[in-house]
């Protein structure tokens, strides 16, 4: 079998972050020889490593204002000296480095990097110096896997990659182990209170994510139904301000933030899972809530949502930004859900199994030169 390398910075909680240890742990299962090269070792994720996949720590000089591209000398060295079947990135940033590092190994490794994101959406600061550095790296890359259609057309529209060498795999979600780890306890007991309504959200507190909407949208809800609670499962960057936030608008007593949890046994138990994102890639987070027959709000961002609910059979979709609609939406599927045997069966055609077959076409197409 193929010996797989995957690069990622850290082991920290994120969409992307979860969804290539998923993806490591798939290929390993089917017994492929899967190394995951991280800049710095440790992270939250640490744990769901599967024993069968290695974990090597580059050497990675902490150089200010350089940040993980001081890990492309350290990359390339080991590329050169292992010499992989192919290796895999993800997340724009971890992309250039990864390009970079494979370029100068010379070690006719390819590379197929991950864009999990709706490229260009991000901007500001460091942000606009990665983006430009896509536009012109992305096409020393032998493939581009992009994980819904919406961000394969940005991939197209926003860097100088051929088109040809687009593709779109959607994220590998092992459902069966999202269903076996639903039964576990929870920290909010308020999950296992058949009268209150429990609305969730899990992710990273991001600005993309756009939980102020979420609060405004909870808050007109609250005032309709005092049963209704909030639980906000995650880290990042953004937690104080939510805090805040949260203080702000005198929710203190009905939104929980419980901070990083597995996020099957909260959404097994939740009444409605709902996203406010500005925007995504194909956030796996809603694949994951259906696999578990909770019922899903989400916006209609840019890219993915519509996606996976389709044209709202499998959830209700909402303007970005509209926290009146996303109340309403709410609202409704608390009084009228969906079945949770329809959103199980939408959730199984994302898979892992499916996908990571795919995978293992584009690996050998790559192993081959194809």
């Amino acid at each position: 079998m193929a010996g797989v390398a995957i690069y990622l910075p850290e082991l920290t909680p994120g969409g992307a972050q979860r969804v290539t240890v998923d993806l490591a742990n798939g290929l390993a299962a089917r017994g492929h020889d899967v190394t995951l090269l991280v800049s710095y070792a440790g992270g939250q994720l640490r744990p769901e490593v599967a024993d069968e996949v290695a974990v090597v720590e580059l050497s990675t000089p902490a150089i200010p204002g350089l940040g993980i591209v001081a890990t492309v000398p350290a990359l390339a060295r080991n590329l050169r000296r292992e010499r992989p079947d192919v290796l895999f990135s993800a997340m724009t940033y971890a992309n250039v480095v990864a390009t970079l590092a494979t370029r100068l190994s010379a070690s006719a490794t390819p590379v197929a990097i991950v864009e999990h994101t709706t490229v260009g959406m991000e901007m500001g600061g460091k942000r606009d110096v990665t983006n430009h550095l896509a536009r012109w790296i992305y096409p020393l890359a032998d493939r581009v896997i992009a994980v819904s259609a919406g961000v394969a057309e940005s991939v197209r529209d926003q860097t100088r990659v051929d088109p040809e060498r687009v593709v779109v795999l959607p994220n590998p979600v092992p459902v069966d182990a999202i269903r076996e780890r639903a039964s576990q306890s929870v920290l909010v007991p308020w999950l296992d209170d058949p009268d209150l309504e429990v609305v969730l959200w899990v992710g990273r507190f991001a600005p993309e994510k756009d939980l102020a909407t979420l609060l405004a949208a909870f808050d007109r809800l609250h005032d309709q139904r005092p049963e209704a609670r909030l639980v906000l499962g995650g880290t990042g960057e953004e937690r104080d301000r939510i805090e805040e936030m949260v203080a702000e608008r005198q929710l203190d007593d009905v939104v929980a933030m419980p901070g990083y949890v597995d996020p099957a046994p909260y959404m097994a138990r939740a009444s409605v899972f709902a996203l406010s994102s500005t925007y995504e890639g194909l956030p796996t987070v809603l694949v994951e809530a259906l696999a578990c027959g909770c019922p899903v709000v989400s916006t209609d961002c840019p890219s993915g949502p519509r996606e996976i609910l389709g044209e709202e059979e499998w959830g209700r979709l909402v303007p970005v930004g509209d926290a009146a609609a996303l109340a309403d939406a709410l609202a409704a599927t608390l009084d009228d859900p969906p079945e949770p045997g329809r959103l199980r069966q939408r959730a199984d055609e994302f898979a892992s199994e499916r996908v990571l077959g795919e995978y293992e076409t584009l690996i050998e197409d790559l192993r081959t030169g194809r």
